[in-house]
């Protein structure tokens, strides 16, 4: 799997892309929006998962989540953060959109993910 991980913050980007990544799966590390956008938009990049911090230097990543799931492209998107405050969670509910407070492992998050929804065990979306 082709995993997007928008993380601010450096340290916590490295560590979840190693945990990642002993998995098997390639990560794109974004630090912010505008970054994880241009990765999205790279025609050659295959994205199947994003993992999104909610508080990034230039926005919200709830909000990118959401607008990613709407992207015809499929890609399941998971927000982490250890700052999702009662309105947050009723939004990503709203949406869809799964979310775990930190810490948490991002190698057992993306094998839920892809348990859930790429049972066959397929590594991209058809």
């Amino acid at each position: 799997m082709n995993v997007l991980l928008l993380e601010d913050e450096p340290d916590l980007s490295a560590v979840a892309c190693e945990q990642i990544e002993s998995r098997g799966h390639t990560v794109f590390p974004a630090f912010d929006i505008a970054h994880a956008r241009s990765i999205l938009e790279d025609g050659s990049i295959h994205i199947d998962i994003l993992i999104a911090d909610q508080k990034v230097p230039d926005g919200n990543g709830s909000h990118f989540a959401i607008e990613t799931k709407g992207m015809p492209r499929g890609i399941k998107v998971v927000v982490v953060s250890g700052q999702l405050n009662s309105s947050d969670v009723e939004q990503l509910e709203a949406h869809g959109v799964n979310y775990y407070n930190k810490p948490s492992l991002y190698s057992d998050i993306v094998e839920a993910l892809i348990r859930k929804h790429f049972p066959d065990g397929s590594d991209t979306l058809s």
